[in-house]
């Protein structure tokens, strides 16, 4: 796979989010190898209340150019008009079924194209509605975020969330879902250990569990297995 190609990795098979940004990405300039210069420029972003934001109309519409039968068309139009987030409007995603993530991969599939075959950054990734750009360019970058921008205002009828909009070198790292990445590796950040800690049950220990040994570090890792013992174990 090319630098520059554009790719979604979510619910792809052996396409973690690691290898999605850093197996596509020349580490970030240092002094001492003099690598990858000029810096990195990641631009890091997510949409606005995507779910409750999805204009249903454009949905069908997207749909409708791939589906031709028209059982199928009716069967998911009547799954979509069955939710709105604003009365008398036909906006909202419904979420809890089986649909709800196909139609957001579907959905933004349109953003993947306009990136990928418009745009054409260094690299992109998209995970669900958390998205990255990767530019060496500072310009360039800013030009790519004022056409995605636009893009998804008239064409996707969606807002970029402005708590999550920026631009940032790589050098620094990059927190990105729950994980803090370097060029040469990533943790889990404080917060999602938090929440590790306060939240853990024995309904829900192997999804932590694998979710520390995939992103912790060794001290993270030997943290997480003494938590299991206490909680689970020791009064055994």
């Amino acid at each position: 796979m090319s630098q520059k190609q554009g790719v979604a990795w979510r619910n792809r098979a052996n396409k973690c989010l690691y290898e999605a940004i850093f197996c596509r990405t020349p580490p970030p300039y240092t002094p001492k190898n003099g690598y990858g210069k000029p810096f990195i420029q990641v631009w890091k972003c997510d949409v606005k209340k995507f779910f409750d934001s999805v204009n249903q109309e454009t949905l069908l519409k997207i749909l409708s150019l791939r589906i031709k039968d028209s059982t199928t068309l009716n069967l998911l139009k009547e799954v979509i008009a069955s939710y709105t987030t604003i009365t008398g409007k036909k906006v909202g995603m419904p979420i809890g079924n089986l649909t709800s993530q196909i139609f957001a991969n579907i959905y933004l599939n349109e953003l993947d194209r306009f990136v990928k075959h418009q745009l054409k950054p260094k690299a992109y990734v998209r995970y669900g509605d958390d998205f990255i750009l990767i530019e060496t360019d500072a310009e360039k970058l800013l030009s790519f975020r004022a056409k995605v921008t636009s893009f998804l205002n008239t064409e996707l009828k969606l807002k970029v969330n402005p708590k999550s909009d920026k631009i940032m070198k790589v050098h620094n790292g990059l927190k990105l879902l729950g994980v803090q990445f370097w060029s040469s590796g990533r943790t889990l950040n404080k917060r999602n250990l938090s929440r590790t800690k306060e939240k853990l049950a024995s309904s829900n220990v192997s999804s932590y569990s694998g979710l520390i040994k995939k992103h912790g570090n060794k001290k993270q890792i030997k943290h997480f297995n003494w938590l299991v013992y206490e909680k689970f174990i020791a009064d055994l």
